[in-house]
């Protein structure tokens, strides 16, 4: 994400997306009632035509007042929909609805009438993780591969890749069907690899299939085998790629990537309350009190909550006066979703607090 400009005075912030994750991000901080502007596709009619005129497509700079918000991850899209309130009057009737499509290396300016400090900080957040290395894990067993990029807003299952292979009796047909599902496997990695700016890649799975593969990448393609890392996984497809996040070991690659964290403070939340620790609490109104006594460590919001329940920036900027953090967790992979099952709102402690 790149900041273009700041005029907080007058509510404005001009930026620029140059990621998915970006528009992620985005979407959290866009309201409903917020002003967007930026240049749009517009269909324009020649209303002097007799005939029926479907129109020509023409580029025009529009304002919106914002009403409806769609992430689409699939085809790197945040769908900005609302009322048009300033535009070629020529062109565009005023008071006519229009979706805006915010993309990477788009320049685009929200306007609030008041910008919170949470909204803030998630701008800041997303220039830093812009900065942030990319990681790909391939789960890999006989005749099946599942791909999945760890992106700051979850996982993206861009993949998956299946072959049908004989059996072994027949050695001859099977390594030769086998060598054509890696050849297919590696040409799709490295594909990926160089379309996202992936740093590295996990290879897991059951069995020795994730060993083969790698093997032919060392001799196959050298360059992209030097990013690839081994892992075992009791499992194939995505609940191999969820048990490696599980354990840790995007973390011990990249330390700061977001869903891995966001992963595991979950999973303390889940181990603390299961075991009775006191270490953790969730829902509103245990975690109120336990920010009042200066117990709150990090405070964990399901984004849905940001605009569902506004009481919600109440406990965040409680938190942050006692010196706690506060992290956003997305909802779009399984840790989001297991906090959400909670009430959206948890919190890992300083101090066992006695229940």
């Amino acid at each position: 994400m790149r900041i273009l400009r700041k005029a907080l005075k007058d509510g404005k912030i001009k930026l620029m997306p140059e990621s998915l994750d970006d528009l992620w991000y985005l979407k959290g901080v866009i309201s409903k009632g917020d002003l967007l502007s930026g240049k749009g596709v517009r269909r324009v009619r020649d209303e002097e035509r007799l005939r029926a005129d479907k129109g020509v497509r023409k580029r025009v700079f529009l304002e919106i007042r914002v009403e409806n918000i769609e992430f689409h991850p699939s085809i790197t899209r945040l769908r900005v929909t609302g009322k048009i309130i300033h535009g070629p009057e020529d062109l565009i009737s005023m008071g006519s609805y229009h979706t805006l499509e915010m993309t990477p290396g788009e320049a685009f300016t929200i306007t609030k009438e008041k910008w919170h400090d949470w909204e803030l900080d998630r701008l800041k957040e997303a220039e830093k993780a812009s900065k942030t290395p990319l990681i790909m894990i391939v789960a890999v067993e006989e005749g099946e591969a599942e791909f999945g990029v760890i992106r700051r807003y979850g996982i993206n299952y861009p993949l998956r890749v299946t072959s049908s292979i004989p059996g072994k009796g027949s050695e001859k047909d099977y390594d030769s069907t086998m060598g054509r599902f890696y050849a297919d496997l590696a040409g799709k990695l490295e594909e990926i690899v160089k379309r996202d700016g992936i740093e590295a890649a996990i290879i897991c799975g059951p069995g020795f299939t994730k060993e083969n593969f790698l093997s032919y990448l060392r001799e196959k393609a050298p360059e992209i085998a030097s990013q690839c890392y081994l892992e075992g996984a009791g499992a194939g497809g995505k609940s191999g790629i969820q048990e490696v996040i599980k354990r840790g070991v995007v973390d011990r690659i990249v330390k700061e990537n977001r869903v891995s964290m966001e992963t595991r403070l979950v999973e303390e939340v889940f181990k603390a309350v299961g075991r009775n620790t006191g270490m953790a609490t969730y829902g509103y109104k245990e975690v109120d009190k336990t920010i009042d006594l200066g117990a709150v460590d990090k405070l964990l919001i399901s984004e849905a909550m940001l605009r569902e329940n506004h009481v919600v920036e109440e406990l965040m900027a409680k938190t942050k006066k006692k010196k706690g953090e506060v992290i956003i967790v997305s909802t779009e992979h399984e840790a989001g979703e297991r906090l959400l099952a909670l009430g959206g709102i948890a919190a890992l402690l300083r101090f066992s607090i006695a229940t």
